[in-house]
């Protein structure tokens, strides 16, 4: 009753407070969904609670109307490419090849994550709002973990929920590799606060990447640390170097048992690991749907295609179905090519904007601005990678990613103009002091 009674009153008290600031809203949405309560074992009556503070939060949006920063230039288009994905596919759910019902209910859960998306760029409007939403990203991340490693075990949440599954409503492993680049950048240069808490959750977040046992992490995190090696400066690759070798002895040694590398060390044999085979086989089924149906077969309507293109063996014993287990093959087939080009320019667009980003930090003094950026950039680079191998399509924090890095490209140019101004006012002081009387 007590966990009831705490989580209830959470949801209740940012649904109110958002009518105060819908930035409280935003964060509120954020942690409905990372906290999921409905994981939890307790009475609460089935509350919604992301329902209800969603609810509150498009509410207060009517309410006070807010603007987001001043456009750059058309770095909006990432955001409207989502919703031109939405607008095809709705088209192609009409057509749908198997059930048309089944991809609108798909498409609307995909409806409401870009509807909250387009909102963080009219709440996110300074430096301080993001350290707000970072700060939501950063707890939310650290209960998630906690919940499924600890929880699972404690009868705080189903037992079921502990492996591969998660406690999350999108998959344990897509969500938190998104996060990861992030808490590892704000543990070497954030504010102090940022640090305690990331080095709070990173054991964490990787002990709950590492209790799916799904090998789609594994290479995640390693394509991770590879980012985090050749793409960012020199410079920042030094100074998380103590940091990060810690953390991987940390993984190495005390997170994953030996069961865990055995299961990992399957990946060097994919023709004979029978998971990692089928796969294959599906890629090949995938390629012959999308050139039979090059418009696309309607959203979520890949698996009650399967059939006619794997044979009986390869398919789900239980629904006779088969998944696509890959986020580019799903896309491709279940929208079309329009679609799929909709859906890659958002990501891809949102993955050049943070790198213009980066490339245009000074080094010798990084903003907060460009910290989040460099997280972002390489957490979306790790959800790409993790959704070669799984359906990773609907992880929120992806198109939250979207959006943010619109914003944070405003930000920044908002920021280097306010810093180009200081320079110029400082060079007008010594030129005038340099004058004689």
């Amino acid at each position: 009753m007590l966990k009831a009674v705490l989580y209830i009153g959470l949801t209740v008290l940012a649904s109110i407070l958002t009518f105060i600031n819908p930035l409280i809203g935003a964060i509120g949405c954020i942690e409905a969904y990372l906290f999921n309560p409905t994981a939890i074992a307790m009475n609460d009556g089935g509350f919604r609670y992301q329902l209800c503070i969603n609810i509150a939060f498009l509410l207060s949006l009517v309410v006070h109307r807010p603007r987001g920063a001043e456009r750059v230039g058309r770095e909006g288009m990432v955001l409207k490419s989502l919703w031109a994905f939405l607008a095809i596919a709705a088209v192609g759910a009409v057509f749908a090849s198997v059930d048309s019902g089944l991809a609108f209910e798909n498409l609307y859960e995909v409806f409401k994550t870009v509807v909250f998306s387009t909102a963080l760029l009219w709440v996110v409007r300074s430096e301080r709002d993001l350290a707000w939403v970072i700060a939501a990203f950063v707890i939310g991340s650290f209960h998630a973990s906690v919940l499924h490693v600890f929880g699972t075990r404690w009868g705080y949440a189903p037992a079921s929920l502990g492996r591969e599954l998660g406690v999350l409503s999108d998959p344990q492993t897509g969500v938190l590799v998104a996060f990861v680049p992030l808490l590892i950048l704000l543990a070497i240069f954030g504010t102090r606060k940022e640090r305690l808490m990331s080095w709070l959750a990173i054991p964490f977040v990787l002990d709950s990447i590492v209790v799916t046992y799904q090998r789609a992490g594994f290479v995640a995190l390693a394509a991770e640390a590879g980012f985090l090696v050749f793409l960012l400066p020199r410079r920042i690759t030094l100074r998380l170097l103590p940091g990060g070798v810690a953390i991987l002895c940390l993984f190495l040694f005390r997170l994953t048992p030996e069961n865990y590398w055995n299961w990992m060390n399957t990946i060097e044999v994919p023709e004979q690991e029978a998971s990692a085979g089928t796969r294959l086989i599906i890629y090949k089924a995938a390629t012959r749907m999308f050139l039979d149906h090059p418009l696309g077969v309607g959203y979520r309507n890949f698996p009650g295609m399967s059939p006619r293109y794997l044979a009986a063996r390869y398919l789900d014993p239980k629904y006779g179905t088969r998944a696509a287990h890959n986020d580019y093959f799903a896309i491709l087939c279940e929208t079309g090519i329009f679609g799929f080009a909709a859906w890659m320019f958002a990501f891809l667009g949102a993955a050049w904007l943070l790198r213009r980003i980066r490339k245009k930090a000074d080094i010798r003094n990084l903003t907060r601005i460009e910290v989040y950026a460099m997280g972002l950039e390489l957490g979306l680079y790790g959800w790409m990678v993790a959704g070669s191998f799984h359906d990773m399509q609907e992880v929120d924090p992806a198109y939250w990613f979207v959006a943010l890095a619109v914003v944070l490209t405003r930000l920044h140019a908002e920021q280097s103009r306010e810093n180009e101004s200081v320079e110029g006012d400082d060079q007008i002081s010594e030129t005038a002091l340099a004058q004689p009387d």
